[in-house]
């Protein structure tokens, strides 16, 4: 692992100011489509696993009042634990890039940034 003067991690911004612009224009993209790719993967993991622990039967093709309650909470406490764990990862000082928090609640990367 690279350290900086300060003796902590180097950090995406200080990595990214010792790459030619091209370079860093390529990393850019690259990151955006990774972090798109894990935020689709998050998000079916969350419908696959609310669907299956909250829905028994096809009596309609509407969510009964006991279905619907049971997606709230599920999908609540998967976007908490979520975005605990972002917390945890930026705690333990992996580098987020832009300073994003991972997980939930985290929007994709503005284009250009």
């Amino acid at each position: 692992r690279r350290r900086t003067s300060t003796g902590g991690r180097m950090d995406f911004q200080q990595m990214m100011a010792g790459m030619p612009a091209g370079e860093q224009q390529k990393l850019m993209v690259m990151l955006e489509e990774m972090q798109l790719k894990e935020q689709v993967t998050m998000y079916n993991s969350l419908v696959e696993r609310c669907f299956a622990n909250c829905t028994s039967t096809f009596r309609s093709k509407n969510l009964d009042e006991r279905e619907e309650k049971c997606i709230v909470r599920c999908t609540q406490k998967f976007i908490k634990a979520s975005a605990r764990a972002g917390q945890t990862f930026q705690t333990m000082g992996v580098p987020m890039m832009g300073g994003q928090a991972a997980g939930a609640g985290a929007g994709a990367p503005t284009p250009g940034k």
